[in-house]
Protein backbone atom coordinates (compact mmCIF):
# COMPACT_ATOMS: atom_id res chain seq x y z
CA UNK A 1 0.00 0.00 0.00
CA UNK A 2 1.16 3.58 -1.14
CA UNK A 3 1.66 6.66 1.63
CA UNK A 4 2.34 10.13 0.62
CA UNK A 5 5.31 9.94 2.42
CA UNK A 6 6.88 13.26 2.03
CA UNK A 7 5.10 14.45 -0.73
CA UNK A 8 2.75 16.98 -0.12
CA UNK A 9 2.39 18.01 -3.35
CA UNK A 10 -1.56 18.27 -3.00
CA UNK A 11 -0.78 20.36 -0.07
CA UNK A 12 1.03 23.10 -2.28
CA UNK A 13 -1.14 22.54 -5.76
CA UNK A 14 -4.40 22.71 -4.96
CA UNK A 15 -6.38 25.47 -3.63
CA UNK A 16 -8.35 25.35 0.03
CA UNK A 17 -11.04 27.19 0.21
CA UNK A 18 -11.93 26.69 4.36
CA UNK A 19 -8.10 27.46 4.95
CA UNK A 20 -7.86 30.57 2.46
CA UNK A 21 -5.03 28.78 0.78
CA UNK A 22 -4.46 30.00 -2.68
CA UNK A 23 -3.39 27.05 -5.29
CA UNK A 24 0.55 26.90 -5.41
CA UNK A 25 1.29 28.18 -2.49
CA UNK A 26 2.23 26.07 0.39
CA UNK A 27 -0.15 25.17 2.99
CA UNK A 28 0.41 26.68 6.42
CA UNK A 29 -0.30 23.62 8.15
CA UNK A 30 2.55 21.44 6.12
CA UNK A 31 5.87 20.47 7.81
CA UNK A 32 8.26 18.64 5.46
CA UNK A 33 8.83 15.27 6.60
CA UNK A 34 5.90 15.31 8.84
CA UNK A 35 3.03 15.88 6.35
CA UNK A 36 -0.25 18.02 8.12
CA UNK A 37 -0.21 19.02 11.50
CA UNK A 38 -3.97 19.08 11.82
CA UNK A 39 -4.26 15.93 9.74
CA UNK A 40 -7.04 14.73 12.35
CA UNK A 41 -8.64 18.01 12.43
CA UNK A 42 -8.08 18.91 8.41
CA UNK A 43 -11.38 20.61 6.31
CA UNK A 44 -13.12 18.19 4.38
CA UNK A 45 -11.50 19.36 0.93
CA UNK A 46 -8.50 17.63 2.12
CA UNK A 47 -10.47 14.76 3.47
CA UNK A 48 -12.04 14.28 0.36
CA UNK A 49 -9.23 14.80 -1.75
CA UNK A 50 -8.05 11.45 -3.38
CA UNK A 51 -4.30 11.68 -5.43
CA UNK A 52 -4.55 9.03 -8.44
CA UNK A 53 -0.81 8.23 -7.51
CA UNK A 54 -2.22 6.80 -3.83
CA UNK A 55 -4.99 4.71 -5.58
CA UNK A 56 -3.28 3.41 -8.19
CA UNK A 57 -1.35 0.49 -8.56
CA UNK A 58 -0.37 1.19 -12.00
CA UNK A 59 1.39 4.32 -11.45
CA UNK A 60 5.00 3.50 -9.73
CA UNK A 61 6.78 5.88 -7.87
CA UNK A 62 7.89 7.62 -10.66
CA UNK A 63 4.46 9.50 -10.85
CA UNK A 64 4.94 10.12 -6.66
CA UNK A 65 3.49 13.54 -6.94
CA UNK A 66 7.21 15.13 -6.11
CA UNK A 67 9.02 13.53 -8.17
CA UNK A 68 6.93 14.01 -11.37
CA UNK A 69 5.75 17.62 -10.20
CA UNK A 70 2.39 17.01 -10.67
CA UNK A 71 -0.47 15.53 -9.49
CA UNK A 72 -3.37 13.41 -10.89
CA UNK A 73 -6.97 13.41 -9.64
CA UNK A 74 -10.32 12.70 -11.23
CA UNK A 75 -13.85 14.02 -10.92
CA UNK A 76 -16.94 14.39 -12.88
CA UNK A 77 -17.53 10.94 -11.38
CA UNK A 78 -14.60 9.71 -12.50
CA UNK A 79 -14.86 11.24 -16.07
CA UNK A 80 -12.46 14.25 -15.92
CA UNK A 81 -8.90 13.25 -14.89
CA UNK A 82 -7.14 16.38 -14.27
CA UNK A 83 -2.98 16.59 -14.03
CA UNK A 84 -2.17 19.93 -11.86
CA UNK A 85 1.40 20.49 -12.61
CA UNK A 86 4.17 22.33 -10.13
CA UNK A 87 4.02 25.71 -11.83
CA UNK A 88 7.65 25.59 -10.93
CA UNK A 89 8.28 23.35 -13.23
CA UNK A 90 5.51 23.88 -16.14
CA UNK A 91 6.94 21.01 -18.53
CA UNK A 92 7.14 18.69 -15.92
CA UNK A 93 4.26 16.83 -18.01
CA UNK A 94 5.71 16.64 -21.22
CA UNK A 95 8.65 14.95 -20.04
CA UNK A 96 9.00 10.79 -20.48
CA UNK A 97 7.58 8.71 -19.49
CA UNK A 98 4.65 10.71 -18.40
CA UNK A 99 3.51 12.61 -21.65
CA UNK A 100 3.89 9.11 -23.93
CA UNK A 101 1.50 7.45 -20.69
CA UNK A 102 -0.80 11.03 -20.71
CA UNK A 103 -1.45 10.44 -24.21
CA UNK A 104 -2.30 7.09 -23.87
CA UNK A 105 -4.60 7.96 -21.10
CA UNK A 106 -6.25 10.54 -23.00
CA UNK A 107 -7.31 7.58 -25.54
CA UNK A 108 -10.91 7.22 -23.08
CA UNK A 109 -11.96 10.62 -24.37
CA UNK A 110 -13.18 8.49 -27.26
CA UNK A 111 -15.28 6.88 -24.56
CA UNK A 112 -16.55 10.32 -23.13
CA UNK A 113 -14.00 11.46 -20.92
CA UNK A 114 -11.82 14.48 -20.68
CA UNK A 115 -8.33 14.69 -19.78
CA UNK A 116 -6.92 18.50 -18.90
CA UNK A 117 -3.38 19.63 -17.68
CA UNK A 118 -3.72 22.42 -15.03
CA UNK A 119 -0.83 24.95 -15.11
CA UNK A 120 -1.64 27.77 -12.56
CA UNK A 121 -4.44 28.73 -14.60
CA UNK A 122 -3.47 27.67 -18.08
CA UNK A 123 -5.67 24.84 -19.17
CA UNK A 124 -4.51 22.45 -21.89
CA UNK A 125 -6.99 19.47 -23.11
CA UNK A 126 -5.24 16.63 -24.03
CA UNK A 127 -6.10 14.36 -26.92
CA UNK A 128 -4.75 11.13 -28.66
CA UNK A 129 -3.49 12.73 -31.85
CA UNK A 130 -3.07 17.07 -30.55
CA UNK A 131 -3.62 18.65 -27.39
CA UNK A 132 -5.51 21.73 -27.31
CA UNK A 133 -4.61 24.74 -25.20
CA UNK A 134 -6.65 27.15 -24.15
CA UNK A 135 -4.36 29.25 -22.75
CA UNK A 136 -5.34 31.50 -19.35
CA UNK A 137 -8.66 29.90 -18.23
CA UNK A 138 -10.82 31.55 -15.31
CA UNK A 139 -10.81 28.81 -12.48
CA UNK A 140 -14.58 29.35 -11.77
CA UNK A 141 -15.48 28.83 -15.82
CA UNK A 142 -16.34 25.49 -17.00
CA UNK A 143 -14.04 23.13 -19.67
CA UNK A 144 -16.16 21.24 -22.00
CA UNK A 145 -14.65 18.98 -24.66
CA UNK A 146 -14.95 16.01 -26.40
CA UNK A 147 -15.42 15.23 -30.01
CA UNK A 148 -17.69 16.36 -32.74
CA UNK A 149 -18.74 15.55 -36.29
CA UNK A 150 -17.80 17.54 -38.79
CA UNK A 151 -17.73 16.39 -42.96
CA UNK A 152 -18.23 12.70 -41.72
CA UNK A 153 -15.07 12.69 -39.47
CA UNK A 154 -14.72 12.73 -35.90
CA UNK A 155 -13.03 16.29 -34.77
CA UNK A 156 -11.98 17.08 -31.30
CA UNK A 157 -12.97 20.29 -29.63
CA UNK A 158 -12.30 22.17 -26.37
CA UNK A 159 -14.03 25.07 -25.40
CA UNK A 160 -14.34 27.20 -22.15
CA UNK A 161 -17.79 27.94 -21.03
CA UNK A 162 -17.56 31.33 -19.19
CA UNK A 163 -21.21 33.48 -18.57
CA UNK A 164 -23.24 30.37 -19.59
CA UNK A 165 -25.73 28.73 -16.55
CA UNK A 166 -26.26 24.90 -16.34
CA UNK A 167 -30.00 26.06 -17.44
CA UNK A 168 -28.84 28.06 -20.43
CA UNK A 169 -27.33 24.73 -21.46
CA UNK A 170 -30.40 22.63 -21.13
CA UNK A 171 -32.39 25.11 -22.75
CA UNK A 172 -30.05 25.32 -26.04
Amino acid sequence: MKSCGECGMCCKLLAIAPLDKAAGDWCVNFRRGAGCAVYADRPPPCVGFMCLWLDSEKLDDAWRPDRARFLMYTEKDGKRLNVIVDPASPMAWKREPYYSRIKAMSRRVMDGFELVVCIDTRRVVIFPHEDVDLGLVNPEHKIVSGYAERGGQSVPYAMVLSDVTDAQLVQD
